[in-house]
């Protein structure tokens, strides 16, 4: 008996690759991400708490 052989699809074929690098982009990393949204975060509660009464 002859070994069935499975073939994958090309893998250029037109689609966008997300790995590859923009060199472009500002790189920011996981934890800076997280960071920044807590200090957004953050400063949404403070000027909830401290807004003046209007």
């Amino acid at each position: 008996m002859a070994k069935e052989k499975t073939t994958l699809p090309p893998t250029g074929a037109g689609l966008m690759r997300f790995f590859d690098e923009d060199t472009r982009a500002i790189k920011v990393s996981p934890k800076g991400v997280i960071a920044i949204t807590m200090l957004l975060i953050a400063l949404e509660v403070l000027l909830q708490i401290f807004k003046p009464f209007s």
